[in-house]
């Protein structure tokens, strides 16, 4: 069986392709996203649009439906989509994804609705961090999962205590959820050629969360960062 995963981990050519164009139809619908963001619109107002722009441009099978959380709903994980309404000061969190050829994208942006408070500020610089050593790794040439996994876990922890409740990250193809596994009992090792996320997150009941998700090709002597849209905290912004 693992035979199979590790064969179906290694991207062709074509599958690579198919997967980065369905990232870049995701991040042109999220940006699309974020310009039909006002105050008291609600979550399922912007998921029905992102669904629809996804439709509208060709790519109508979603790898998942869209997660789109304003508020305390970004410190819930999979947060579905209800009639939440956006006000300033908000936390917002987007997790998308469509597919091409039935190769998934997967991608996570937290966004702050006005200036952040000190709190806010504080659990983005340590998840985009967190993210960051855990990226730096796979580029020194780590390819056991459990410890990539680790590097971003006990970087948070000492920040957050055990907040960070789910895997950094999993294998991307034909499903949204594949081998690999990024997590802390996990004995995969990542091959060049396969297409992994990066998803630290910080979950705060009755304050939010934040959730930082890049697609990330491992390659022979290195990385590719296949997410394009910038996760600095200034470009987390969104003037109001």
């Amino acid at each position: 069986m693992k035979l199979i995963q590790e064969v179906r981990a290694v991207k062709s050519k074509r599958e690579l392709a198919n997967i980065v164009r369905a990232q870049r139809i995701s991040e042109r619908v999220l940006r699309e996203a974020l310009g039909k963001l006002k105050i008291n619109v609600t979550e399922s107002a912007i998921a029905e649009f992102i669904t629809k722009r996804f439709i509208k441009l060709g790519a109508p099978v979603l790898s998942f439906p869209p997660i789109v959380a304003f508020g305390k709903n970004t410190a819930n994980i999979h947060n579905e989509p209800n009639k939440t309404k956006l006000k300033k000061g908000d936390i917002i969190m987007f997790d998308i994804g469509t597919t091409v050829n039935h190769y998934c994208s997967d991608m996570t942006r937290t966004y702050f609705f006005g200036e952040p408070n000190a709190k806010q500020k504080k659990i983005y610089l340590a998840v985009l961090e967190a993210q960051n050593r855990a990226i730096k790794k796979i580029q020194k040439g780590e390819r056991r999962a459990k410890v990539i996994d680790k590097i971003a876990r006990e970087f948070l922890a000492k920040k957050f205590k055990n907040n960070f409740k789910h895997g950094l990250g999993h294998g991307v193809g034909t499903v949204i959820h594949e081998w690999p596994n990024l997590k802390p009992k996990s004995e995969d090792i990542l091959p060049a050629g396969c297409v992994v996320t990066v998803e630290p997150g910080i979950y705060l009941k009755g304050f939010g969360g934040v959730r930082i998700e890049d697609m990330i090709l491992i390659t022979k002597n290195g990385y590719k960062n296949l997410t394009k849209v910038p996760r600095d905290l200034q470009s987390a912004i969104i003037n109001v």
